[in-house]
């Protein structure tokens, strides 16, 4: 398994406060979800791309 795979990795992840709480949600399903799930839908952001290439010539596409 990739060490980088987790919701807080993807372009998809996002925070919003919410009553003065912070609410981690999929921005593209819209589901409420953790830093550290992992999902078949995971879709890297560049930067983390950047450190898979980097790390042992690995790409994730």
């Amino acid at each position: 398994m990739n060490r980088f795979h987790c919701c807080a990795t993807c372009q998809h992840y996002a925070v919003n406060k919410v009553a003065g709480r912070s609410i981690s949600k999929c921005a593209r399903l819209g589901f409420d979800t953790n830093p550290k799930y992992q999902f078949d839908c995971w879709n890297p952001k560049p930067n983390v791309k950047k450190l898979m290439e980097k790390e042992k010539g690995f790409s994730p596409e």
